[in-house]
């Protein structure tokens, strides 16, 4: 079986790493959490499963080389060894998966894939993104502790082009806001909806745009028909309505990532 090797680099610009240094500390957690975070998209990409442990990788192999100057530059090397002949393996499509997932783990929305792979496989199963971005933002609040500390950039690149920069705004983002469970009431449809995972994403009246949402443990599994009764009023001219009763996962700075359902109704 051919193996496929892909580089990546990851850039701390600013402060202290333009003198070629990092504190200790928060810079083995950035790298570590950055590690972590490429090594469950990596296996997302591979096996079309979301896992939350990086040790859980299947068929690909990271690799650090030695440090090196330029602020302060780490090189690593991605191995793909086994994969499925049902995945396209190949180093536009390997960097546009990892920008894409990382993309909507830190709140930059506004990225689209740039591979015909991707944007497929993102168009057939949305949420699956969406549960692959919750999964990773443990990951990458840790890699984001160097910024927290006075860093101001951390680049993640390609061989000769960057592929994201994370700053304080994708640190508020990871860094979800907890201690609010109150059930709000909205109204809105469905988009996007996985029945086996029970993700999805709903079009929410209140908020004038497409949020991800989930079903929580009190969710009543009877009422999964209504989110797909919702979804299919995608092809009307109607939308098919739904109150929404759901909690709300905010970002540091307060806006809405997600929604955890717990009850649903028809509207019309």
């Amino acid at each position: 079986m051919k193996i496929h090797e892909f580089g990546l680099k990851l850039r701390f610009s600013g402060g202290e790493a333009d003198e070629h240094r990092l504190e200790l500390y928060d810079g083995t957690n950035s790298f570590h959490g950055f590690a972590q975070a490429l090594q469950i998209a990596t296996h997302a990409y591979l096996n079309r499963e979301v896992v939350s442990r990086a040790t859980a990788l299947k068929g690909a192999t990271f690799y650090m080389k030695a440090p090196r100057h330029g602020s302060v530059l780490l090189d690593i090397i991605a191995v793909i060894e086994k994969y499925p002949a049902t995945v396209a393996v190949a180093a536009p499509i390997f960097y546009d998966f990892i920008k894409y997932s990382f993309s909507k783990a830190t709140g930059q929305l506004d990225v689209e894939p740039e591979t015909p792979y991707v944007s497929r496989l993102s168009t057939d199963d949305e949420p699956f993104f969406d549960d692959l971005a919750e999964t990773l933002e443990g990951s990458l609040q840790r890699g984001h502790r160097a910024i927290d500390e006075g860093i101001p950039k951390i680049t993640l690149e390609r061989p000769r082009s960057p592929l994201l920069e994370f700053d304080s705004e994708t640190s508020a983002w990871v860094n979800t806001r907890h201690g609010n469970d109150q059930v709000e009431e909205m109204q809105g449809n469905v988009t996007r909806y996985n029945s086996i995972t029970g993700n999805g994403r709903a079009y929410v009246n209140e908020l004038a745009r497409i949020v991800p949402f989930r079903s929580g443990e009190d969710f009543p599994s009877l009422k999964a028909g209504y989110l797909t009764w919702s979804l299919h009023g995608n092809a009307t001219a109607v939308p098919h309505q739904l109150k929404l009763f759901a909690t709300k996962i905010r970002s540091a700075n307060g806006e809405v990532k997600r929604l955890i359902l717990s009850d649903v109704t028809q509207l019309n």
